[in-house]
């Protein structure tokens, strides 16, 4: 198993807000009562210019952003691929096109910049919606454009939700988010079929994202769907079943050692 079960590390903020309540524990991976709280980041939205037809396919759209911080700029255009990320600041370019998503559907206001890894450059949280119904309908595929030293890099996490809020914290002082997953076992403890969800806790570290599930004891947390709120870790599990489920929910992050690679670029030659 190896890296692919570490436990979670430091959490996202610079501002400071309770979650919780003075006795019940806060809602969904939970416990953590207002005594507990962490801390979390406030991101803001990325403001929009207008949509611009780059051919005259109408599949092939340009849409350019900018940051809070008024001198960064983010375009993303959609080909037949999904949607290419690039970043300037000030018109120099600091990231040329990467592949971001293969989902189509844009909504502007599922865009965010902040600080989220404590360099005091910009960075950019987009979330793109994968256009399921039903669980699926809070899908998405969460893209973090970072910061460096030469310019941005982008990294793509596929989670439930994931917007700001409750998915971005700090732990012992560390910027984090919490990647939400969904899977089922066909027979549990109890001999019956049943759906979970699972966290996981990833540090924003530099550039990158990092599986960090040691930095906090409330991760990884395996917490039965029901249809009621629910944060205590499950008992209908054996710990080879939560192990296994806990091994799905990563599988597609494609880890390299504990460490989430980058987005494609364009050509796909990096």
């Amino acid at each position: 198993m190896g890296n692919t079960i570490l436990v979670i590390s430091a959490i996202l903020g610079t501002t400071m807000s309770a979650w919780g309540t003075e006795e019940k524990p806060y809602w969904p991976w939970g416990p953590l009562t207002k005594k507990d709280a962490l801390p979390h980041l406030t991101l803001t939205s990325v403001k929009w210019k207008e949509i611009e037809k780059v051919k005259q396919d109408t599949s092939v759209l340009k849409r350019t952003g900018m940051a809070s911080d008024g001198k960064t700029e983010l375009e993303l255009t959609r080909n037949e691929d999904g949607f290419l990320a690039r970043v300037l600041v000030e018109g120099k370019e600091q990231m040329s096109p990467k592949l971001c998503t293969t989902f189509f559907p844009f909504f502007d206001n599922m865009h965010y910049c902040g600080h989220l890894n404590d360099d005091g450059r910009i960075d950019f949280m987009l979330s793109f919606y994968c256009g399921g119904n039903g669980l699926n309908a809070d899908y998405n595929d969460n893209v973090f454009i970072l910061s460096t030293r030469e310019g941005y890099r982008a990294t793509r996490i596929g989670s439930f939700g994931g917007r700001p809020g409750q998915s971005f914290v700090r732990v012992g002082g560390k910027p984090h988010y919490i990647m939400e997953s969904f899977g089922g076992k066909g027979e549990c403890l109890d001999g019956k079929p049943h759906n979970f969800w699972i966290y996981n806790l990833l540090e924003i570290k530099g550039d990158s994202l990092y599986l960090a599930n040691q930095n906090h004891s409330n991760f990884p947390r395996t917490i039965w769907y029901t249809f009621k709120p629910n944060s205590k870790e499950t008992d209908m599990l054996s710990m080879t079943q939560k192990n296994d489920l806990l091994i799905q929910s990563v599988k597609n992050l494609e880890l390299i050692g504990n460490r989430v690679p980058p987005c494609p670029s364009a050509d796909k030659t990096d």
